[in-house]
């Protein structure tokens, strides 16, 4: 236990020697994180963020840097941090999660609080596994939260990290700190740099995006390749024209993207 201890201090000692950014960006954090990939997936932290909307927002980010929480919007900056007050009691219990299916066949979850308020969505997975595998770990991320701030704001960037699953991943970070498109697994560090340079390609082109229905009346959005392939994923939407705002927003961000 005491060993345990003092692997979370010295890793929350790491987080604030460097920012989320510093830690994870491309090749940086490879060594790094396969010699802390248990910590990765039982710590985490939260972060508020106030989106092109104006309204105020959270997420939930593993020690990774893997988005695997993100929040509805709130109208203060108060109500943001009730929600994650919320998600910090309601996360540790298996019940309130709660297994949707989109229409595509995609799977993802909600986090709902004891009034039945959703509080959480997830990111989209493959199977219902997968999905169900994701509230597990949600749940011990929950558990051991090491901070909570400000999302880190700068210029709009793609970040490149090693899953929960060991697989290869990126996100499209905004210079406002939300995480705006996710990409699928890949197995190595490379095929998700080519990764990357698709979605530079493909989301300079409105044709490529591609609005889908999830549950609950919420919406989504992929960019897909020129094959059909989906290379990048956003998060959940309340409604279908929150979610046309969203591919305007992403396909302005790509092309001044770094």
């Amino acid at each position: 236990m005491t060993t345990l201890r003092t692997s979370l201090l010295m890793l929350a000692l790491a987080f604030t020697a460097c920012g989320p950014a510093d830690a994870m960006v491309d090749g940086e954090f490879d060594t790094t994180m396969d010699a802390q990939s248990e910590l990765a997936a039982t710590t985490g932290r939260f972060e508020t963020f106030v989106g092109k909307d104006g309204q105020h927002y959270f997420h939930l980010l593993a020690g990774n840097g893997e988005k695997v929480l993100a929040s509805q919007g709130y109208a203060t900056a108060a109500g943001a941090q009730g929600g994650i007050e919320s998600v910090k009691v309601n996360g540790q219990d298996t019940m309130r999660y709660l297994q949707r299916e989109a229409s595509d066949g995609s799977h993802y979850f909600v986090l709902a609080a004891a009034n039945g308020a959703l509080i959480g969505m997830s990111e989209m997975y493959a199977s219902v596994a997968n999905a169900e595998r994701g509230a597990a770990s949600v749940q011990k991320v929950v558990k051991n939260i090491i901070s909570s701030g400000l999302a880190t704001q700068g210029d709009t960037r793609f970040e490149t990290f090693k899953g929960l699953d060991g697989k290869y991943y990126f996100h499209l970070k905004a210079n406002n700190g939300q995480i705006v498109l996710q990409s699928q697994g890949y197995t190595t560090r490379a095929s998700a740099a080519n990764g990357v340079a698709s979605v530079k390609s493909n989301g300079a082109q409105l044709t490529r995006y591609e609005i889908r229905a999830a549950a609950d009346g919420q919406s989504y959005f992929v960019l897909k390749a020129l094959n059909g392939a989906v290379i990048g994923r956003s998060e959940l939407y309340a409604s279908q024209a929150n979610a046309e705002r969203g591919v305007t927003a992403v396909f302005g961000l790509v092309g001044s993207s770094k």
